[in-house]
């Protein structure tokens, strides 16, 4: 499709929905011969019929039925755009932002956004998700996320990302642990069995020999979906965990658990957030990151 054609995404959208060409064409403020010869050309070019005509107007066929997802979505994601750069008020806004983070931001840093967020933007309202992705630039470039909070890309990306804080990693094990006093040495690191939070989509840890060659080295013996629950599993065993410290201050009274320093050099831990390039500019998407920096600033200072 050539970039004249691209007005050709509205019309299909306007002929689906309505199911009619007469209204389509009064929706879209064209003539109805106008619609009539945008779907001719958008048969020419899918090489597919889109629609079959009844008797009260046209239905959709299943080609229509699969392209129809990705043409709504192109052109909400057109539309936000024209709205967010000309109309964004966070005063007023309406708008839902979707972030999609790693666990261990999502006990403090996310809570802190929504509190800064409610302080000046009462109708801006957040949906959280899990990061349940492999396929960051296709999720952001749909925007099914605005923004992704995780651990700093390896290698070669075309996203952007912005380090927005750093964090102490820790040892955890109970505080009754039968071998571990105030310190453990590596030999014990490696001889006791480590519960680790798992990627969803690969039997691997969040953390691996990427950040330290030492670690493939460890008897993984329980994969946890998240942060907070890794802790009961570590409270009722002889097990230990590797955990940001923030996390384990957020429930250190509610798990009877201790803290102790790593027996290797580790750098700390990057957080940052992640976004598509084609949002950069866009004054709501700013705003959003900027309120992210803040919340990730004041966590890291307490």
């Amino acid at each position: 499709m050539k970039n004249t054609e691209l007005n050709l995404i509205p019309i299909f959208v306007a002929i689906y929905e309505e199911q009619n060409l007469s209204r389509a064409a009064s929706r879209m403020d064209i003539s109805q011969p106008a619609v009539s010869k945008a779907l001719a050309r958008l048969r020419d070019i899918y090489d597919e019929p889109l629609f079959h005509r009844t008797t009260s107007g046209v239905e959709p066929t299943t080609f229509a039925i699969d392209i129809y997802p990705a043409m709504a979505a192109a052109l909400k994601n057109f539309t936000s755009t024209l709205s967010d750069s000309r109309d964004f008020d966070p005063k007023t806004s309406g708008r839902v932002f979707s972030i999609a983070c790693v666990s261990a931001a999502s006990y403090e840093m996310m809570p802190r956004v929504m509190q800064l967020i409610s302080q000046v933007a009462p109708g801006i309202a957040l949906e959280v998700h899990p990061l349940f992705t492999e396929d960051y630039e296709s999720d952001l470039r749909l925007q099914r996320h605005d923004v992704i909070v995780d651990m700093t890309p390896k290698g070669r990306t075309m996203l952007k990302h912005e380090v927005i804080s750093k964090e102490e990693l820790v040892i955890v094990c109970r505080a009754d642990h039968p071998t571990i006093g105030d310190t453990i040495n590596m030999d014990q690191f490696l001889s006791l069995g480590h519960v680790v939070v798992s990627r969803w989509h690969a039997r691997k840890s969040l953390l691996s020999s990427e950040h330290y060659d030492g670690l493939e080295q460890r008897r993984v013996v329980y994969r946890a979906a998240g942060v907070v629950e890794m802790l009961p599993v570590i409270e009722n065993s002889d097990y230990i965990g590797m955990l940001p410290i923030s996390s384990v201050r957020c429930f250190s009274e509610k798990y009877n658990v201790k803290i102790l320093p790593l027996p290797f050099e580790l750098e700390d831990l990057e957080m940052c957030m992640i976004w598509h390039p084609s949002r950069t500019n866009e004054p709501s998407h700013k705003w959003l990151r900027a309120k992210i920096k803040v919340a990730a600033k004041e966590i890291s200072s307490y």
